[in-house]
């Protein structure tokens, strides 16, 4: 059970202007060490959604390269751009020639190197399911956010026996504003590294209401 507070950050949805009394926000509260924790245990456990590091998806696919391209003389230089993705800077891109060839490399290690398959099924199955679990544990409201299928009515937050923001108040939202809310609760639990050491899916891959706050 997780507990409740007054104290929320309000989340403007990026797309609205953060200095209007009017648009659309959430209310999201920080959760402590042990909620975190257990909010991990609850992505690797339940969704099988266990973070996925850029180092151990960098190593598999290294190995997969060698294992799979053994004696072919393309193997080192697709080896080399392997290591130089890794060794990036925030906001460095390789050139779009070769991030072709690694996107090229990982749909068929994907096809035919089952740790790397199922590496990436798992970074996708985070990138899903951790905003929801994140929104759901640590949404405590919001305000002029309508229903998804009737922008003329609100959408009305409201919390179950497990103290968690129900599916049914979920749906009533836009999937992907409950995706940036999300996002930004589960990004309040890591203040230094919002999980900056954790895969993407792919680094080379060219993927108005009432206030409802606190009400259950």
């Amino acid at each position: 059970m997780i507990s409740t507070t007054t104290d929320a950050v309000r989340f403007v949805l990026p797309m609205f202007d953060a200095d209007d009394p009017q648009a659309p926000a959430f209310f999201l509260r920080a959760g402590n060490v042990n909620e975190r924790q257990a909010l991990e245990a609850e992505l690797a456990g339940d969704y099988r959604a266990g973070r996925v590091y850029d180092f151990e998806l960098a190593a598999c696919f290294a190995e997969g390269i060698t294992e799979l391209m053994a004696g072919d003389p393309g193997r080192d230089a697709l080896l080399s751009l392997i290591e130089a993705e890794t060794n990036l800077g925030a906001g460095e891109r390789l050139p779009a020639a070769e991030r072709q060839m690694l996107a090229q490399a990982r749909e068929i290690l994907s096809e035919h190197w089952p740790e790397y398959r199922a590496l990436m099924a798992r970074a996708n199955r985070r990138a899903q399911f951790k905003p929801l679990v994140a929104f759901r544990r640590f949404c405590i409201g919001w305000e002029h956010v309508p229903r998804v299928d009737n922008a003329k009515e609100p959408a009305m937050h409201a919390i179950g026996v497990d103290r968690l923001v129900t599916l049914d108040a979920v749906a009533q939202l836009t999937p992907l504003w409950m995706q940036l809310a999300g996002n930004r609760a589960y990004d309040l639990l890591y203040p230094e590294d919002q999980e900056k050491n954790s895969a993407a899916p792919s680094k080379s891959d060219d993927g108005q209401g009432t206030s409802n706050l606190g009400a259950e």
